[in-house]
């Protein structure tokens, strides 16, 4: 009896210890810190005193201010607006109570764009938390770097010829390096002979600065010769694969259509180099300056590119994943904006512009590329299809019917 007694004091006090451990369990759990708001209270006041309310209505009413910021006037955000729509809507709103609406997320994301300021900072302005509308952009705006087809090559190479007198060229390419914060144990696989990490913008532009082909994430450590044969583009245009327009005849010689580059190339059928700069012949170096004009496209569409997006001129403080983003999204706003409202983007005075006589005017955006003297070497060897149509090249700028009045005083011959 005394042993069954004992066995029930056991269990009771069991369990009471256990049920006192639930309790201090139960008081542990109700002791933890409930947030007293879903959102910071700084946050909660975007409606009172965040930007978008206080500053953006009023910025619209000074049209220049804006453009300042926004890189566009108001009734061009407006359009871009409503293209965006459809891609930055949410399927449902989970928070109706704290409501973001899509423009202030626009207007956001394009100061930071225009400005390079930190995200952090343009989005405490704001009073929304950081808002990542470069995707949206990247999918809405796909549109305006045209396909590439036998047609638009021959636009372009139409365009060349009569803008910059270079018969043939559908495309100018080269490569940009945007820095980036060093992502963790990357080693220095993103460290570029500049001296800092980076992803790789590789693009080629028509005679007005519109990409025509954008490749962006990179490696910084990698040269533009490896990106290009690496990449999709590039080896569809040393595979000769595309869809490139027949040959034409250029002083009764047939010559294929091409894209010009500079030294970092590889010399061939579908790609045109300046020559090498040793012992130049009066001839050469003629050519030299024929094609160098052409090839001053993309080195401009670039210094337009990062004067206008002051962000690619800094450290995005992010992974190369959304920096890719960022990229593209500022190239197609670019193409965008010279499809709709050149004038008001890009006028000559800001991208530079070439006098009746030859003479270029530097515009504003050449003032503040670093990158435009860099000497770049290419240790390859060089096809002789691609030098037998640099020589034709070469006869013709030199040529009655090639030339332009201006080339030898310009060429310093």
């Amino acid at each position: 009896m005394s042993t069954w007694n004992d066995f029930l004091i056991i269990l009771n006090t069991g369990v009471f210890m256990a049920g006192a451990e639930l309790a201090l369990m139960e008081g542990a759990r109700s002791s933890k810190k409930v947030p007293s708001c879903r959102v910071s209270p700084y946050l909660r006041e975007r409606d009172e005193k965040g930007r978008f309310e206080t500053d953006f209505k009023n910025l619209k009413s000074s049209p220049s201010l804006f453009q300042e910021n926004f890189r566009m006037t108001p009734a061009t955000f407006e359009k871009l607006y409503e293209i965006l729509l459809p891609f930055l809507m949410r399927k449902r709103n989970t928070r109706p109570d704290d409501f973001i609406s899509e423009k202030a997320k626009l207007a956001m994301v394009l100061e930071y764009f225009a400005s390079g300021d930190l995200c952090r900072h343009i989005a405490s302005c704001y009073r929304i938390s950081k808002q990542h509308v470069s995707q949206a952009i990247c999918k809405a705006l796909k549109c305006q770097v045209a396909e590439c087809n036998e047609e638009t090559m021959t636009a372009v190479a139409k365009s060349y010829k009569e803008k910059w007198n270079f018969p043939n060229c559908i495309g100018a390419i080269d490569g940009k390096h945007i820095q980036i914060r060093a992502p963790p144990k990357s080693g220095s696989i993103f460290y570029n002979y500049k001296g800092f990490h980076s992803i790789v913008l590789l693009a080629s532009c028509d005679a007005s600065y519109k990409f025509t082909h954008i490749d962006v994430g990179a490696y910084g450590s990698e040269g533009d010769s490896n990106i290009f044969k690496n990449s999709t583009f590039g080896s569809k245009v040393l595979s000769d694969q595309l869809p490139f327009p027949a040959d034409t005849l250029i002083d009764g010689k047939k010559v294929p259509h091409f894209i010009v580059a500079d030294d970092a190339f590889p010399l061939g059928k579908r790609i045109i180099k300046p020559f090498a700069q040793k012992t130049l012949t009066t001839e050469e170096r003629i050519f030299n300056y024929r094609l160098s004009r052409a090839r001053r496209c993309i080195e401009n569409a670039f210094g337009i590119l990062s004067t206008k997006w002051l962000c690619l001129r800094k450290i995005l403080f992010c992974s190369p994943d959304r920096a890719q983003e960022i990229v593209s999204a500022c190239c197609l706003l670019h193409n965008f904006l010279l499809n709709e409202v050149r004038e008001e983007y890009c006028p000559d005075t800001f991208s530079g512009y070439e006098t009746n006589n030859g003479e270029w005017v530097i515009g504003e955006t050449e003032n503040w590329d670093s990158d435009r003297n860099e000497t770049r070497f290419y240790r390859g060897r060089s096809s002789d299809y691609g030098k037998y149509v640099r020589n034709v090249l070469k006869e013709y700028v030199n040529s009655a019917q090639g030339a332009v009045p201006w080339q030898n005083v310009a060429a310093f011959v």
